[in-house]
């Protein structure tokens, strides 16, 4: 039987491990966190989730942030209780942040945002065209309205003249 099966049996259960003096199932958990976890250990450790209240969940947050500073967590040693226990069942490491999904929410929305402005940007240059605007400000309108008075005055003065 694996030492961390063994207390959280003698308690029986995760939810009955005793919180009024943290360091009792602190310092379990701070002795195993860089050992190998045996197989016995790894059925307990999976209902740690789901067994454990939140306070006993309170200790194990402060025992792997002080286990996430240790060599065996920086070097990435997996099957530790430490790593099984803070990094696969409750999921307290977590890698760098464009593997996360808060990361590709993000960059999806702004991608969104920028394709929306791009769309307004050119809908807005297209309407400015169809009424005549575009790069010379109007100035295409004033010769068309130029040459209809022309027009509309050379037909007058052959009007009068006859």
């Amino acid at each position: 039987m694996g030492p961390l099966k063994n207390y959280i049996d003698q308690n029986k259960g995760c939810s009955g491990v005793p919180t009024d003096n943290p360091n009792a199932f602190g310092g379990v958990l701070r002795n195993l966190m860089e050992r190998k976890m045996e197989t016995d250990d790894i059925q307990t450790v999976k209902t740690f989730d789901i067994s454990c209240g939140e306070k006993q969940k309170g200790i194990m947050k402060k025992e792997c942030d002080k286990y996430m500073k240790t060599q065996s967590f920086k070097d990435g040693t997996e099957g530790t209780y430490g790593h099984v226990i803070c990094c696969d069942e409750l999921k307290f490491c977590s890698g760098p942040f464009y593997t996360q999904i808060w990361f590709f929410a993000v960059c999806g929305g702004i991608a969104l945002l920028l394709i929306g402005i791009i769309g307004v940007v050119v809908f807005l240059l297209c309407c400015r065209k169809k009424r005549g605007g575009g790069s010379r400000g109007g100035s295409t309108m004033k010769g068309s309205k130029n040459s209809k008075n022309s027009k509309g005055s050379k037909t007058s003065t052959k009007k009068s003249k006859k």
